[in-house]
């Protein structure tokens, strides 16, 4: 493009006399125009300009690689660059610019500092001990775009007022819990995002990236500003908030052995692009800043008023926020999984699993999250059990769970922020490997502290008041030696050694993530011929499990009968729980439609199919049947109506509603 925009004004300046019209800007902002005398040899594009340079004798390398202002760099240009730097000798100098040489030269300079610690001092990246200033929360630093307009320039003269309804406490960035959750991620997260710090502080002269991001979240949180430049913060706050996602991640990269390869440390040459390509849930994490920005930078509700401990004495919260595991870091505690007025059983009762429902006409079972004698219970009520004589009936257990679970003393127990202690920590997207992992790295954060604190350990749960009518987490003192402390995969492996006849698979999914092709294969293939039930365990035995009930009961049927359903055959011969009429579409009304599925994109789909509609009434009546651990498409019917009542400036809920009923109606289609 720049060769070519050289040629237009070449040609352009033939008609006027060798000259070529330009625009000046004065130092007070005014525009000015004027001619300029140019020919082919005082015309030259940035290429030609270092080209001469280098034939000059000066021994440079020049590189362009294009990064849209305002935006995080992209994995390839992550690639492009570390292959720049990792490539040239010991001793080179790199220099970045861009338009001001502000933001994106800081991101490269962060870069480039990252890949040279690895380079020279190998993995894991470690912090810098020199010394390293960290921002204030909340600070007045610099922020903002490369480019001067007002816009950008609402940083400097808004942030100075400061918002004090956040009185007692100062937002940080730790605050985001985007952050803490991918620092947690990673093996390697917390002593990354601690060298990463550390070279952002480094990299500050004229920009630092944290502080970016809270200095356009303070102006977002600021209601006496106007909704543009509020929206115009949020906008900018987000990109800076990827920005420092996209470093974080980038720094796990380079702290793993799949960067050795490319500087001489090893044989794995895999690229950053290719790395994030095999971690759907980073990339998860990625888009749902881009979603719904918002819900990142609004002040949280605990914050708004004084900051005062509410789980427990202060020694409790000391300990708290003195953590610094991998995994169990500061800030995090471990709750126990069961809660006041959580979904029972009204059918079978099973002692340590709260809520189990069976499909009716299929082997099919969902469990809520049990204690390891609730799970002997249920798998004994399923005839798992062998003995010397027979062997038991083969269960198929597939585990749903995508929050980091780890048993203590035979009880479940989920890591939470001390912050948001009822607030699921979801890693949407997260594989099953990525979170065993995790909850491997729990089990040991869990065992060092035990060590150190002289054998006990501070928990969490959750007690109810019936005199306030309100349930409060309080924190509890358990001892604790290591034989007490399981992972869920460690649980289960225990049980097939005790004689349960299992086979046990994690399969992470929620709502919260949208429905894959990928999903239906990996919960179809957990078919097993040999297999006389499946067993499916969530948080609650409720909700998205309906989901994977279903998907596995249409699998089944296929199979009793390719040309007839068997659902259609129970219809026939009756069924207490589906009637004909439920599985027959009614017109009479648009709130029955919609009750029914009968939406547009689903009737469209049925008219594709070879036996569309036929299909639809298939799953339509499985959808019935597993009702009992969640009901899909009341789901959408809900989000829909949800939809209708929301006020039109609330952009931020409406945004959710839609997602979420999006999803829910992808489930169905």
């Amino acid at each position: 493009m720049e060769a070519r925009l050289k040629e237009d004004i070449l040609r352009e300046a033939e008609r006027y006399d060798g000259a070529i019209m330009v625009i000046h800007e004065t130092d007070d902002g005014q525009i000015f125009d004027a001619w300029e005398h140019v020919n082919s040899d005082s015309l030259q594009t940035p290429l030609e300009v270092f080209k001469c340079l280098e034939d000059d004798g000066f021994p440079i390398k020049y590189a362009r690689v294009p990064i849209t202002d305002g935006k995080a760099p992209k994995s390839s240009d992550f690639d492009t660059l570390a292959a720049n730097i990792a490539s040239a000798s010991k001793d080179t100098a790199f220099i970045f610019n861009c338009q001001m040489g502000r933001g994106r030269t800081t991101t490269g300079a962060v870069i480039a500092c990252l890949v040279k610690l690895r380079i020279s001092y190998g993995r894991p990246i470690k912090v810098l001990l020199d010394e390293v200033k960290h921002e204030q929360p909340d600070g007045s630093s610099s922020s903002g775009e490369e480019s001067e307009s007002n816009a950008t320039r609402l940083t400097s003269s808004t942030v100075e007022v400061r918002t004090r309804n956040e009185q007692g406490y100062a937002f940080g960035i730790d605050d985001i819990l985007l952050l803490w959750k991918i620092t947690r991620l990673f093996d390697n997260g917390v002593e990354c995002r601690e060298a990463l710090d550390a070279i952002i502080d480094r990299c500050s002269a004229l920009q630092n990236i944290r502080q970016a991001v809270l200095q356009y979240r303070k102006v977002f949180n600021q209601q006496h500003v106007e909704p543009r430049v509020r929206r115009v913060a949020l906008n900018r706050g987000a990109e800076y908030l990827e920005r420092y996602f996209r470093l974080i991640a980038f720094s796990a990269y380079l702290g793993s052995e799949a960067f050795d390869g490319f500087c001489g440390q090893g044989e794995c040459m895999m690229t950053f692009k290719s790395w994030l390509h095999q971690r759907p849930e980073v990339q998860a994490m990625k888009w749902s800043i881009r979603l719904r920005p918002g819900r990142f930078f609004n002040v949280p509700e605990e914050l708004r008023a004084p900051h005062e401990s509410q789980h427990g004495d202060a020694v409790m919260e000391a300990i708290v926020k003195a953590r610094n595991g991998s995994v169990l870091g500061k800030g995090s505690i471990l709750k126990m999984y069961f809660f006041p007025g959580q979904i029972t059983s009204s059918r079978i009762q099973i002692h340590g699993a709260p809520h189990v429902f069976k499909v009716n006409g299929y082997p099919v079972y969902s469990m809520a999250t049990p204690t390891i004698i609730g799970a002997k219970e249920m798998l004994a009520y399923l005839g798992a059990k062998s003995n010397a004589r027979v062997a038991g009936q083969k269960v198929v257990i597939t585990d749903l769970r995508e929050e980091a679970v780890v048993y203590i003393h035979g009880t479940p127990f989920v890591l939470r922020e001390l912050n948001k202690p009822v607030d699921t920590l979801k890693h949407v997207g997260i594989t099953g490997p990525v979170v065993e992992n995790m909850e491997a790295r729990l089990k040991e954060d869990i065992l060092s502290e035990v060590r150190q604190s002289g054998g006990r350990m501070l928990l969490h749960r959750e007690e109810y008041c019936p005199s306030s009518n309100q349930s409060s987490v309080v924190g509890y003192w358990e001892n604790i030696f290591p034989d007490d402390v399981k992972t869920p995969a460690e649980v289960y492996a225990a049980l097939k050694d005790e004689g349960y006849n299992i086979a046990y698979r994690r399969i992470p999914l929620t709502r919260e993530r949208e429905a894959l092709p990928s999903d239906v294969d990996e919960i179809q293939n957990c078919r097993d011929e040999s297999s006389a039930c499946y067993l499916y365990v969530s948080h609650t035995g409720f909700g998205g499990v309906a989901y994977t009930m279903a998907i596995i009961c249409c699998r089944l049927d296929a199979e009793v009968n390719f040309g007839t359903s068997s659902v259609t055959q129970t219809m026939v011969n009756g069924d207490p729980y589906s009637t004909p009429e439920e599985s027959l579409p009614s017109w009479t009304s648009e709130e029955e439609a919609r009750r029914m599925g009968d939406y547009r994109d689903i009737l469209s789909l049925t008219r594709v199919l070879m036996h569309g509609p036929k299909s639809k009434a298939d799953v339509d009546i499985i959808i019935e049947r597993c009702a009992g651990a969640g009901h899909i498409r009341d789901d959408i019917l809900h989000y829909s109506k949800e939809l209708e009542e929301v006020p039109d400036d609330d952009d931020e809920h409406r945004a959710y509603l839609t997602d979420m009923g999006i999803k829910a109606l992808r489930l169905v289609f």
